[in-house]
C-alpha cells in the first residue's frame, strides 16, 4: 500500500488504540477465552462513506487503499517501527519471497506458491501488468506518482521481477509496495475500462479474483460491501464475511452498534469517545494520521505577505481549540507538515506562539494592516482584511472549528466569512484555486516523502501553488539519498522550510477513531491501518 496516495482523501477510516494500550483488549472477557470464538461467522462495520474501488491501483481514497489491501496482496509487506516502515522478506502476506537491491534496480523474486482466488499462479506478469497501469499517463491514477522515479519494470521469468529505477533512494521498497492485480483477469481489458468492469451484486455473479484474505461477493455503490473467505490466500482469515455497511448518520452508527447489529463503527465526533468507553465499547484510535490545516491563497491581496500570514497562524490559539473541540488526548499542535508520527522530522515551534494575539498585531501593523477607521477589521488603502473561509460541510468537527477561528481572527482585526461546501466541491474548488481560505485535512502519508505537496507548484495536490526553490533543493536532496536514513536531515531542513514560509495555518495533528463491539475479538491496529489484522479477527460465539 502506498501511503501517498492517502492524500487523495481528506480523511476516512482507520483505528489504533486509545490510552495507554495501542492494541486490543484482551481476548478474556468475563471468562470467555479465545476458545469461545467462532471458526466462522460474520462480522458487520459501519462506515460513515462507502468505498469508490477494489482495486488497489485505482484506490483514490484511505478507505480504497485499505481495502484493497485485504484483497490484493502487494510484493511486500510494510508493518510500522519506531518512526517508519519496516519490511520483512518472505513476510505471509506478501507476494515476494525475498528481493535485492543493486544500486538502481529492486529485483524481487516471487513465492511459486502464491495463488489467486480461482487458482491461477501469481507471476511476474500480473507485475508488469499492473505497474504499466500506474504508469499510463492517460489514466493518471492516483498511486501513479509511485512509478515518477521508476524507467521500467521487466518480468525476468515468472517469478523474477526486476524495478529499474532513475536511481536509488529509500523510498524504493515503499513505492513497489502497490497491491497486484490479476493480469489473466483483466489484461485483455483496455486500461480506461478496467475499472468499469461490472463487480460482483451477489450470487449468481462469481466473486472477485483476489490473493488477499477475502474477495468481493457483493458490491452495492452507497450502501455495503460484502467480503468472504479466500480459501487461496496464504493466511486465510477466520470469519467466514465481513460486511461493511455505509451508514453517514453518526448517530445511526453508533445507535447500531450500542444494539450490536454492528461490531465496529467509525467515530467522527471526538465527543461520543468518553461517552462510548463509559458504556463498554472499546474506542481505538489510529495515531496522528490525520491533519487539519488552513490554506492561504497567495492571489488574495493580503496572503502574498509571509507576515500576513504568520500574523494569522500565530492568532490562532490551538490549545483552546483542542480543549474546546474535546481532542484533548486525541490531538497534538502541528508546527509543519509532520507531526510526532515522524519522530525527529516534526518542525520547531514558531518564534512566538499560538494564540499571541499580540503578535499577531505587530506583524500586521508592520504589514500595513491597520484598523485606521475604528471598525474593527484592518485595511490597507482602500483593502479590508475579510475573506472567505470555506470548509466541509456535515463535518462537526471543521465546522465548530471554524466558528472558533473566525472569533479567535476577529482578536486581531480580520474578518472571516464562513462558508460550508460539500467535500466533493470544496477539494474541486481547492485544486483550482478557486478560493482565498479554505479549512480541510490531509491524512498523513506513511512514507516522509513531503514533494507531492510541496515541490512543484503545479502538482494538484499543492493546492496553494507553493513555490521555494530552497524548499525543492532540499526535497531533491531528500531523494538523492540511497536510504530513509540518509535522507532524513534533508525531510527536516525542507519541512522546516516550508513552515516558515506559513503556506498554511498548520492546525493540529489528531487520531482516527472507531469503536468496536464486545462480540468482535482479535482487533489490532498500527499506523498502517484499521484492516490490517483482519484475517485475525474474530466473533465471540453466542451464549
Amino acid at each position: 500500500m502506498t501511503g501517498r496516495a492517502l492524500a487523495f482523501l481528506v480523511l476516512a477510516l482507520a483505528v489504533q488504540a486509545v490510552g495507554c494500550d495501542r492494541s486490543d483488549e484482551s481476548q478474556e472477557r468475563d471468562g470467555r477465552t479465545p476458545a469461545a470464538l467462532l471458526d466462522g461467522g460474520v462480522a458487520v462495520i459501519g462506515l460513515a462513506g462507502a468505498p469508490t474501488t477494489p482495486l488497489a491501483p485505482f484506490a483514490a481514497t484511505a478507505l480504497d487503499t485499505e481495502l484493497a489491501g485485504v484483497l490484493f496482496l502487494a510484493l511486500n509487506y510494510g508493518e510500522w517501527g519506531d518512526d517508519g516502515m519496516t519490511y520483512e522478506e518472505g513476510h505471509s502476506l506478501g507476494l515476494a519471497r525475498s528481493w535485492e537491491i543493486d544500486g538502481q534496480r529492486l529485483t524481487y523474486h516471487l513465492d511459486p506458491e502464491r495463488r489467486w482466488s480461482d487458482g491461477t499462479p501469481v507471476t511476474s506478469e500480473d507485475v508488469v501488468f499492473t505497474y504499466e497501469l500506474l504508469h499510463d499517463p492517460v489514466l493518471a491514477l492516483p498511486l501513479s506518482f509511485a512509478t515518477a522515479r521508476m524507467d521500467s519494470v521487466v518480468a525476468v521469468d515468472d517469478t523474477t521481477v526486476t524495478f529499474h529505477f532513475q536511481r536509488q533512494y529509500g523510498g524504493m521498497i515503499f513505492d513497489t509496495g502497490v497491491g497486484i492485480l490479476p493480469a489473466h483477469v483483466y489484461g485483455d481489458a483496455s486500461a480506461d475500462g478496467i475499472a468499469a468492469i461490472p463487480l460482483p451484486r451477489g450470487e449468481p455473479d462469481p466473486p472477485l479474483v483476489t490473493s488477499g484474505p477475502f474477495t468481493v461477493v457483493e458490491w452495492r455503490t452507497s450502501e455495503r460491501v460484502v467480503l468472504a473467505r479466500n480459501e487461496a490466500a496464504p493466511v486465510p482469515p477466520r470469519l467466514d464475511r465481513l460486511v461493511l455497511v455505509v451508514l453517514p448518520d453518526e448517530t445511526t452508527r453508533l445507535a447500531s452498534l450500542r444494539t450490536g447489529e454492528l461490531d465496529m463503527a467509525q467515530v467522527s465526533s471526538f465527543r461520543q469517545a468518553a461517552r462510548l468507553r463509559e458504556q463498554g465499547l472499546r474506542v481505538l484510535s489510529q495515531p496522528q494520521r490525520g491533519y487539519d490545516y488552513i490554506a492561504w491563497n497567495p492571489g488574495h491581496p493580503a496572503f502574498g505577505d509571509v507576515r500576513v500570514r504568520r500574523a494569522l497562524s500565530l492568532a490562532i490559539d490551538r490549545d483552546e481549540l483542542i480543549a474546546a473541540l474535546d481532542m484533548t488526548g486525541f490531538a497534538e499542535k502541528a508546527y509543519g507538515p509532520y507531526g510526532s508520527l515522524f519522530g525527529g522530522l516534526a518542525p520547531e515551534p514558531p518564534d512566538g506562539r499560538y494564540g499571541d494575539p499580540g503578535e499577531a498585531g505587530r506583524l500586521l501593523n508592520e504589514a500595513g494592516w491597520t484598523d485606521s477607521d475604528g471598525d474593527g477589521v484592518r485595511e490597507r488603502g482602500d483593502t479590508e482584511l475579510r475573506f472567505e473561509l470555506l470548509t466541509t460541510s456535515a463535518n462537526e468537527r471543521r465546522e465548530t472549528a471554524v466558528q472558533l477561528i473566525q472569533s479567535q481572527l476577529a482578536q486581531v482585526g480580520a474578518w472571516a466569512d464562513i462558508r460550508l461546501q460539500e467535500l466533493g466541491s470544496l477539494f474541486q474548488l481547492a485544486q483550482r484555486r478557486e478560493y482565498e481560505a479554505f479549512m480541510l485535512g490531509w491524512q498523513v502519508s506513511l512514507d516522509p516523502d513531503i514533494s507531492i505537496y510541496w515541490q512543484d507548484p503545479e502538482s494538484p495536490l499543492n493546492v496553494v501553488g507553493y513555490n521555494n526553490p530552497l524548499a525543492a533543493a532540499r526535497m531533491d536532496s531528500a531523494l538523492a539519498q540511497p536510504s530513509s536514513e540518509a535522507a532524513a536531515r534533508h525531510w527536516k531542513a525542507a519541512a522546516a522550510t516550508v513552515a516558515a514560509d506559513y503556506p498554511y495555518a498548520f492546525l493540529w495533528f489528531f487520531d482516527l477513531l472507531v469503536a468496536v463491539g464486545p462480540r468482535l475479538q482479535g482487533v489490532q491496529v498500527d499506523p498502517v491501518g484499521f484492516l490490517r489484522t483482519v484475517h485475525e479477527w474474530g466473533v465471540l460465539a453466542a451464549e
